[in-house]
């Protein structure tokens, strides 16, 4: 730092590092951004997190197999229907969730090949125990795994979530929301020091005349006295207690966590309203249905692209995996039965298509001829239906055709 009266001058502390993004760790204490674990304590998060990675867990993922532009639905291997040997495909799904939710990244270890050399199962690894490193070379991705760094490059299953163009390795939505959480701890923290009394005095004893240091202490011990026995107390003449008082929505930063839930959801891309945030617009939605539409399409359909990329990668082509969407977007008994009518009438969907969805058994003989005893008053909506006027002599097709008697008018003689 140069020479200052003939002796070189020390610097005797270090100078702060630059953080590389908001609410980095500094000075060695914990943060977010360095254990995104932590962060599962905020609501909000733990919301955002659950939200998505349930939406994702409860859809079926299935097979198909792509001949020429038709694909062609086909029974799922054991693979999809039971990524590890642990666990089933609704759970695994979750797991792989949770990871790119707070990590970016989910990776997975290829075991129990097959003849051919594809995996029967993948492992789900802890994204913390896989260290990604990039050939500046080649610019080829080497995955090494565990405490030895043992490179495990051609067996790692990897999915990444929001990406920079020239990375290999999704971005955490933890770290960059950062700030958002840490603020939202901050004012937590702050609310449970203020009820638990820290710095902050219960009440205030008040008088109109002159008090000494003793008599201070006197009454202090007065009043701790009775509070304990919870006995009346007598403080004497000119003394009043003052209670210290704030509104609810001080206290609690209310204003405050509710703007931090609108900009954690903003982040996680759900909805805010959806995790206990307040509706910032108008819109309304007409249906459950619609709102799922909206949830899916804005929200969810993105993981499931990612998710099926990667998966689809574990299979032999053409073979690929799909979400059953129609899962989330499931309606109430009397829509699903309109749709189901007019498919049915328009005729490009078979009963039996219906009966399977339902997992009921086809017709048998005897259920046919009582559904022949339904009368046709009858609509697939349960509702009456009017039969046409029945014919009448003069409308009947069998009636033969008569010429027409002419009466005379009165009045007039014919000649």
């Amino acid at each position: 730092m140069g020479v200052l009266f003939g002796r070189e001058r020390r610097q005797w502390a270090p100078e702060p590092p630059i953080p590389p993004y908001p609410g980095a760790n500094i000075y060695g204490q914990p943060s977010v951004a360095t254990q995104p674990d932590s962060a599962l304590v905020v609501p909000t998060v733990w919301a955002c997190v659950q939200l998505l990675a349930n939406a994702v867990a409860m859809l079926p993922l299935q097979t198909y197999r792509r001949t020429g532009d038709i694909p062609q639905r086909i029974t799922d291997p054991t693979l999809v229907t039971t990524p590890s040997a642990d666990m089933g495909q609704a759970e695994w799904l979750h797991m792989v969730m949770v990871s790119l939710l707070l990590r970016g990244n989910a990776y997975g270890l290829k075991s129990s090949l097959d003849g051919l050399g594809r995996p029967t199962q993948v492992v789900l690894l802890h994204p913390d125990r896989v260290t990604p490193e990039v050939d500046r070379d080649t610019g080829e991705i080497r995955y090494k795994v565990g405490d030895n760094q043992q490179d495990m490059t051609d067996r790692i299953w990897h999915v990444r979530g929001m990406t920079l163009p020239g990375r290999k390795v999704g971005m955490s939505p933890i770290e960059y929301a950062a700030m958002a959480i840490g603020v939202d701890l901050s004012s937590r923290k702050f609310a449970k020091d203020f009820f638990d009394g820290g710095g902050v005095p219960k009440a205030v004893l008040e008088s109109n005349m002159d008090v000494s240091q003793s008599q201070a202490r006197e009454l202090k011990e007065r009043l701790l006295a009775g509070a304990r026995n919870r006995e009346p107390i007598a403080l004497g003449s000119g003394v009043k207690y003052v209670p210290i008082t704030v509104k609810p929505e001080e206290s609690q930063f209310l204003e405050t966590q509710a703007a931090n839930i609108s900009e954690i959801a903003r982040i996680f891309g759900v909805p805010a309203e959806m995790v206990g945030g307040k509706v910032g617009t108008s819109m309304t939605y007409s249906n459950v249905e619609q709102r799922s539409l909206d949830f899916l399409t804005y929200s969810v359909q993105m993981w499931l692209r990612r998710v099926e990329d990667a998966f689809s990668t574990l299979l032999a082509q053409p073979q690929y995996v799909e979400f059953d969407i129609s899962k989330l977007l499931r309606t109430d008994a009397e829509t699903q039965a309109k749709v189901d009518a007019i498919q049915v009438a328009a005729k490009v969907l078979p009963p039996s298509r219906i009966l399977r969805r339902r997992n009921e058994p086809p017709l048998t003989d005897t259920e046919k001829e009582e559904l022949e005893l339904v009368p046709l008053t009858v609509t697939p909506m349960g509702m009456a239906k009017a039969l046409p006027n029945p014919p009448t002599p003069e409308t009947s097709d069998d009636t033969p055709d008569v010429a027409p008697t002419v009466k005379p008018k009165l009045g007039v003689v014919n000649g």
